[in-house]
């Protein structure tokens, strides 16, 4: 008989350095400071990115550090299930929750790579001016970012630009696609937030836990981020 799965029943050590997380109710320090993440909490955690991720018009930060746990887990009960009896009806249900969070870390890492190939030189723009603990790309999802635009730019090039007047063919910005921050999306408080203001300071609203409400993404982008509000 197996074991109950590793989402139940461990508890692990999460690492993060000095920004904030969305599940992780705690204050950072300057450098690292040691978190305290059940299993389920982590997986929990990185459904919510993902949803986030999902609605969200623009790439949120990258959540390292949970698809990180999430992997190392799933290669636990990986092993666990190779030892145990596949006619075990309890060997069923755990590999069924495996397939489940295969599908919520792969769905999460499509849905980046989709706004990756989308707005490849915006990103990788707005990217490059951010302050280095503010950066929302992993290392291989910026390499990734940089090969896929160069590889674009040399097709178009090769079948259109070089075959248009010269005083065109240096018009690459007009042709990016931009993420529309002001697409209104719905989000609930997952604690008080208080009286937020809203479009520059001219109206306001009163945000408590559990209340759900149409924002412009802009707006309260910085909430999705610090984790007060999950888009739904």
């Amino acid at each position: 008989m197996m074991e109950h799965s590793d989402f139940e029943s461990e508890n692990t050590d999460l690492l993060r350095n000095g920004t904030s997380n969305a599940d992780v109710d705690a204050e950072f320090e300057d450098d690292e400071e040691e978190i305290q993440m059940s299993s389920q909490e982590v997986l929990e955690a990185l459904q919510r990115a993902w949803i986030n991720e999902k609605f969200a018009p623009d790439l949120l930060p990258y959540e390292d550090a949970l698809v990180e746990m999430v992997m190392i887990q799933l290669v636990h009960m990986e092993e666990n299930l190779a030892t145990a009896n596949k006619n075990d009806l309890l060997y069923i249900v755990h590999r069924m929750e495996v397939e489940r969070i295969r599908f919520i870390v792969a769905s999460y890492l499509r849905c980046r790579l989709q706004k990756l190939e989308t707005y490849a030189p915006h990103i990788i723009e707005v990217e490059s001016g951010r302050p280095r603990n503010s950066k929302r790309l992993s290392a291989a999802e910026h390499k990734f970012a940089v090969d896929f635009h160069e590889s674009v730019e040399t097709h178009f090039n090769e079948l259109v630009t070089r075959h248009m007047p010269q005083n065109h063919q240096d018009d690459e910005r007009a042709r990016r696609v931009i993420p529309n921050l002001d697409t209104h999306v719905f989000a609930r408080a997952r604690q008080d937030v208080g009286e937020y203001s809203l479009a520059g300071g001219e109206l306001s609203v009163n945000i408590r836990a559990g209340a759900v409400h149409l924002f412009r993404y802009c707006d309260i982008e910085p909430l999705i981020i610090e984790g007060q509000l999950e888009l739904i």
